[in-house]
């Protein structure tokens, strides 16, 4: 009996040292734009010249894939950081009249997010366009789309988490997330259309 007592404990003080306060979760969602922006330089060198290097680990798509990887690994680290976090609930109005009051701190991750998905989007457009010079190089495409799935689901994770946390933005969390996503399926059809 006293053991389920201690293991309790030390499950709520975990759950409660996970929680993210805004700032936090502002800083992860930043330093997952970083990364992929640093992206966008590879995928704008792909040519038809360098990408059958993937062969020999060579060329623009190993680095590409490895940035992506990193960008789940990321992602991961904040999602479980986002499980023990509470509801970011809108500032209380000084007026009764004042309903639209978001609160700073929903404004914050927010527009972090926002800015996430311009960036991505940009990285995933260029992947887009890269893709049509490759239709004679199928070997590009099973593991470039099995990475952009994995950046799927777990940007998913955090998009859903989002807009369950931040009450006062969830419809433009949802638009943004939903923009992304689209993308993120194209691209994913795309390489998975490079298949051999």
């Amino acid at each position: 009996m006293r053991f389920s007592q201690i293991f309790a404990g030390l499950t709520l003080a975990s759950s409660a040292m996970a929680a993210a306060t805004p700032q936090q979760i502002a800083d992860g969602i930043r330093a997952i734009t970083q990364k992929s922006a640093a992206l966008q330089g590879p995928a704008q060198s792909i040519t038809i010249l360098n990408a059958p290097l993937i062969v020999i680990g060579q060329g623009p798509f190993p680095a590409i894939i490895a940035g992506f990887q990193d960008i789940v690994s990321t992602a991961t680290v904040l999602a479980g950081q986002l499980e023990g976090t509470q509801p970011i609930k809108r500032d209380e109005p000084q007026h009764a009249r004042d309903i639209s009051a978001r609160g700073a701190d929903a404004d914050l991750i927010f527009n972090t997010f926002r800015e996430f998905v311009r960036v991505h989007q940009a990285l995933l457009n260029i992947l887009i366009g890269k893709a049509g010079i490759l239709t004679k190089i199928p070997l590009v495409g099973p593991p470039v789309a099995a990475v952009l799935r994995s950046v799927e689901a777990i940007v998913d994770t955090i998009a859903i988490t989002l807009i369950n946390l931040v009450q006062a933005r969830a419809g433009d969390l949802e638009s943004q997330a939903d923009a992304l996503g689209n993308t993120l399926d194209l691209a994913i059809k795309q390489y998975e259309g490079l298949s051999v």
